[in-house]
């Protein structure tokens, strides 16, 4: 008895639940893109990169990964061996606003 609960304990502290959020402060638009992304084995392999310029090329107004209900027990029922993300990626309003760039400082005309 005391051996199963260690390993329930164990699977509990390997799927941690955690968010990753980002906000860039932009008017959003009704478009989403939304993606469940996998990995595999306790997060060493898997597809972790989003394309956010395929996603929204008028820019992104916010950012979200985090596990689900269904990806927290499929978490721990491999042991962290299988973590699904859901990535929601909220697109912004209008076009992305243009940066300045200050051409390079060279060393002629001193």
């Amino acid at each position: 008895m005391r051996r199963r609960a260690l390993v329930v304990l164990a699977a509990l502290a390997l799927a941690g639940c955690h968010a990753v959020r980002y906000d860039a402060g932009r008017p959003e638009s009704p478009r989403r893109w939304e993606k469940t992304i996998h990995f595999w084995l306790w997060g060493f392999r898997g597809d972790n990169r989003v394309d956010l310029d395929a996603a929204c090329p008028e820019g992104v107004a916010s950012f979200k990964s985090e596990a689900t209900l269904i990806g927290w027990v499929a978490q721990v029922a491999t042991i962290g061996f299988w973590s699904p993300r859901k990535v929601t990626v909220v697109c912004a309003e209008g076009l992305a606003p243009r940066v300045a760039v200050a051409p390079p400082v060279t060393g002629e005309g001193r």
